[in-house]
């Protein structure tokens, strides 16, 4: 006899605690991100945003659920980008493998001096003849013949004049190819002529890689740098790390050397240690791999070359002589013979910022300025003095202005 229900049977409607649980998917790493992905979905709809794509990166456990107070999906978007980012970085390694692991190390360019991939500065005063030294530099890597007495591996080669007018940077080159007894063959050696055309690094730089996918470049070189500086502050350390991670960027990238120009701070540098020489944050002269400082020699026309190398053995100075169009060794002079004896420290104090001062009415700046063009002040002694400068009877400062003034208080007595 089959069961069967009266139609005046009611059914009692289970309590939610009665109920059996739901099941719940397992908890992996895969149904954790899939959850988070969800959950960030739903945020950028109600936001009126584009959902993320599906192929993001693992984001983390951690994020605002569609119920929780309001979200700036800018914020979220920024930590998608982030993590975007983070995704790509090398994972962390046991050094007991790590040593063990077989790596290729690079391609010497300029034997003791430049790496493949690595970067370098050439640093030097105003009118030291760096655009030459780098196009020679260039010329004799694009044809692998020796720069300054150092053998050259051969290598295609970018060179972006950022300076020179083309018909005069047209001269150079065959000035230099001529002395060097060399013909620059086509596909050894490209110029990128972009005076007129600077910009900031931040554009620049992301359009060479764009334009040089392919070519297979060894060496590039930026001449000078600080034509794209854009609102970069050389004396900001965060604004240099940041220019010089982006050149990094264009040498992991390209995994050529890049190569800059570098000019150094007003005045004499010859009581400066050659790394301290270059103008601005002090990131620039720690920050490349190599760097060539060329710094003028008690001898008319002649440098002191000083090298400071990170990968490499340490390099003895050595002296180059201007003989146009080229730098040339010149074993005949010695390298500690500096424009200004190392041993003779100049000795400054108030009396020479307020002599300045008292011609006539000028802001920090300008005061800085014109003291180490007068007396070739190093930037730290002046900013020393400065601050007991303005303690200094006699001397005043305009808010309206930003400008300090100084009156001799004897001088004044005397008038009274």
């Amino acid at each position: 006899m089959s069961a069967s229900v009266s139609s005046n049977c009611k059914i009692a409607v289970l309590q939610a605690s009665d109920r059996e649980p739901v099941p719940q998917p397992p908890d992996t790493h895969e149904n954790r991100v899939a959850k988070i992905r969800a959950e960030v979905s739903e945020i950028m709809k109600k936001a009126s945003k584009s959902v993320p794509p599906n192929d993001l990166p693992p984001l983390p456990d951690k994020l605002p659920r569609p119920g929780d107070a309001p979200q700036d999906p800018v914020g979220i978007h920024n930590l998608i980008e982030l993590r975007k980012k983070a995704a790509k970085l090398p994972p962390i390694e046991d050094v007991a493998e790590f040593i063990v692991r077989p790596l290729v190390k690079p391609k010497l360019l300029v034997e003791s001096i430049l790496h493949q991939g690595s970067k370098m500065a050439v640093g030097g005063g105003s009118k030291s003849f760096k655009t030459w030294i780098l196009l020679d530099l260039a010329l004799s890597v694009a044809c692998g013949v020796p720069w300054l007495g150092f053998n050259t591996t051969k290598a295609r080669v970018l060179y972006c004049n950022l300076e020179i007018q083309s018909e005069f940077m047209q001269d150079r080159v065959k000035a230099i190819e001529k002395a060097k007894e060399i013909t620059s063959q086509p596909g050894a050696m490209d110029i990128w002529n972009l005076r007129g055309h600077a910009a900031s690094y931040d554009l620049i730089v992301p359009m060479i890689l764009e334009r040089i996918k392919e070519k297979n470049y060894g060496l590039i070189i930026l001449d000078p740098l600080y034509k794209i500086y854009g609102d970069t502050d050389e004396n900001s350390a965060g604004d240099m790390a940041a220019l010089m991670n982006e050149l990094e960027r264009l040498a992991v990238k390209s995994r050529a050397a890049v190569v800059f120009g570098a000019h150094y701070s007003k005045g004499n540098q010859a009581n400066k240690e050659s790394i301290d020489r270059v103008s601005g944050s002090g990131v620039y002269g720690r920050d490349p791999d190599s760097i060539l400082n060329f710094t003028r020699h008690e001898e008319a026309g002649a440098f002191v070359v000083e090298a400071d190398l990170r990968n490499l053995p340490p390099l003895e100075p050595f002296v180059v002589k201007w003989e146009y169009p080229l730098m040339a060794r010149n074993c005949d002079l010695n390298p500690q013979k500096l424009k200004t004896n190392l041993t003779k420290k100049a000795i400054y104090t108030v009396d020479d910022l307020l002599k300045v001062l008292a011609l006539e009415n000028r802001t920090k700046k300008e005061l800085k300025t014109a003291v180490m063009g007068a007396c070739e002040m190093g930037d730290t002694t002046f900013h020393n003095l400065f601050k007991k400068m303005e303690s200094t009877p006699g001397v005043s400062f305009e808010p309206a202005t930003k400008k300090y003034s100084y009156t001799n208080p004897e001088s004044q007595a005397k008038l009274t």
